[in-house]
C-alpha cells in the first residue's frame, strides 16, 4: 500500500478526476489533502470545509488535515470543529504564508488542542516560491524548541532537508518525524548514497513519511517524488514504512 501524506487540491484549479488518475497511474491507494488557509488569488482557495467535501466524495482514496491562522483568537475553536465535525486527520501549520513564527507564544494553545485531540502537526519548512511568504519563517530549528516544550505532540517537518539538521531532530526526538515531499526527492536524486546516509543519520526507519505536494495541476509530481524513492538502496521493510506503514501507525489508521 502507499499512502501520499502531503498533497493539494484547490477550489478551481484543476479536476479531481486528473488527481486520481495520477495516482492510479503510479499506484498510490491513498492521498492526504492538506488545506492553507487563508487562501489568495495567486495560490487558490481550500480551507477545511472544502476539504472535508473532497474526503466525503472520496472517502476511499482521500484524507484530509485541517489547517488554522494559530495566531487568530478562535483557532483552537476552529481546529477542533475541523477534527471533529469534519473528521479531518491532523493539523497543516504554514508559518511563511501565515505570518507567524512558531515560538510565538500564541501558537502553543493550538499545540495543546492537538495534544488534547491526539492528531500530528505537520509544519511547512524550507523554500517557498509564493511573493509574500516570508522565507525568515520557514525554518524548521524552531521545531527542536517546540519538541521539548511539548513531549506529547506529534510533529512533521514537511520537505525535510537531509542536508540540514532535520535528520538529527529526528533523531534526537521520540516526538519528531519529518516527510520526503520535493526536497528529499530532489536532494537523492542529486546526491548518491545521500539516502542510506539520511537513514543512518536518523537512526530509525519509523518516522519518515512519503509525500509529494502533488495537486491537479501537478500530477507530475507524483512520478518525480516517488521514483527515487523506489530506487533507493535501503530494505524492503523500511520502504513499506516509508510509504504508508509509518503514516497509518501515526494516524492510528490499522
Amino acid at each position: 500500500m502507499i499512502i501520499d501524506s502531503h498533497t493539494h487540491v484547490r477550489e478551481g484549479r484543476g479536476e479531481i478526476k486528473d488527481f486520481l488518475n495520477a495516482m492510479d497511474e503510479n499506484h498510490i491507494d491513498m492521498a492526504i489533502v492538506h488545506p492553507i488557509v487563508p487562501g489568495s488569488d495567486s495560490l487558490g482557495y481550500s480551507d477545511n470545509a472544502f476539504v472535508h467535501k473532497l474526503v466525503k466524495a472520496h472517502p476511499d482514496r482521500l484524507m484530509g488535515y485541517a489547517c488554522v491562522v494559530p495566531t487568530e483568537l478562535k483557532a483552537d475553536y476552529e481546529l477542533r470543529k475541523a477534527i471533529e465535525d469534519y473528521g479531518l486527520k491532523g493539523l497543516k501549520l504554514h508559518p511563511p504564508l501565515q505570518n507567524f513564527h512558531l515560538l510565538d507564544p500564541r501558537v502553543g494553545k493550538v499545540i495543546e488542542t492537538c495534544i488534547d485531540l491526539d492528531i500530528p502537526i505537520l509544519i511547512h519548512t524550507g523554500p517557498i516560491y509564493s511573493r509574500n511568504a516570508r522565507l525568515a519563517l520557514s525554518s524548521s530549528e524552531p521545531i527542536d524548541e517546540l519538541a521539548i516544550r511539548y513531549p506529547e505532540a506529534k510533529f512533521i517537518i514537511a520537505h525535510g532537508n537531509p542536508l540540514g539538521n532535520d535528520p538529527c531532530m529526528v533523531s534526537k526526538h521520540e516526538n519528531v518525524y519529518m516527510d520526503t515531499t520535493s526536497t528529499f526527492s530532489e536532494f537523492i536524486t542529486l546526491i548518491p548514497k545521500l539516502a542510506q546516509m539520511t537513514y543512518e543519520w536518523m537512526r530509525t526507519d519509523e518516522k519518515i513519511l512519503f509525500g509529494t505536494d502533488a495537486n491537479p495541476l501537478h500530477t507530475e509530481r507524483f512520478k518525480s517524488d516517488i521514483t527515487p524513492l523506489l530506487e533507493m538502496d535501503i530494505p524492503q521493510e523500511s520502504k513499506e514504512k516509508l510509504f504508508s506503514g509509518n503514516i497509518k501507525r501515526l494516524l492510528k489508521m490499522d
